[in-house]
């Protein structure tokens, strides 16, 4: 695991071009103008779970991003930008690790193409996934749950008492050994920096397979922290 700075998503070029994209279907090219972006990362959302992409193309109606997987069939998303930013989207077409959807509703480009918009910080893109693991505190194992997983760092659910700044070893069977520390808690939630990065793409593949809901417990709490 390596950091590799395309992936933080922070910044882009934009060049107008004529049509939605020139190769889809010719009954989906739009007549708004669209925007190329380079590396804007963020996280596709559907009722099977959370999926890394990179926007590339945006008009006010649609959007075209890359996968690093397949993608459900649901027809149904949300994007989420890495501002945490949400829109509706619906499934138009697909062409092997390119997908284009379209917005629910007309999106304002100047909200798409700002680095944050007014009153949203710019963070890494995370993931919510339930994933047990066996973490290592100070020699004694010790059982828990990831809750959401960035490639910088971590939110897990553990009952046991874990110290600030804590160093502790991540296993689980889906994901290589991990070392991190504890950044803050809010029992029973503890929130890791990882001393080693995932690129990106490599974060997208290892957790698209284990994507499931957080409970609604969890996911209460998260919200509540601003998560």
């Amino acid at each position: 695991m390596t950091e590799i700075s395309p992936a933080q998503g922070e910044e882009f070029q934009a060049s107008e071009v004529n049509a939605w994209d020139e190769c889809e279907p010719a009954r989906e090219q739009r007549a708004t103008a669209r925007f190329t972006l380079l590396i804007r990362t963020a996280k596709l959302v559907s009722a099977s779970g959370e999926y890394l992409c990179v926007v590339r193309d945006v008009s006010s109606d649609g959007i075209k991003v890359r996968t690093f997987h397949p993608l459900p069939s649901d027809a149904d998303y949300t994007i989420e930008l890495a501002s945490g930013e949400r829109h509706a989207v619906a499934k138009v077409w697909e062409d092997g690790d390119i997908t284009g959807f379209r917005f629910t509703s007309a999106v304002p480009l100047d909200r798409l193409l700002a680095e944050a918009p007014e009153g949203l910080r710019r963070r890494p893109v995370r993931l919510r996934l339930a994933l047990p693991l066996t973490l290592f505190s100070n020699g004694r194992p010790l059982n828990a749950t990831f809750v959401d997983i960035s490639q910088h760092g971590a939110c897990i659910e553990c009952p046991d008492y874990l110290a600030m700044d804590e160093r502790i070893r991540l296993s689980s069977d889906c994901l290589p050994e991990l070392v991190g520390r504890v950044r803050w808690r809010r029992r029973p939630l503890y929130g890791l920096i990882f001393e080693q990065t995932f690129r990106f793409d490599e974060l997208a593949r290892l957790t698209a397979p284990h994507q499931s809901a957080a409970p609604v417990s969890v996911q209460r709490a998260l919200s509540a922290f601003g998560r």
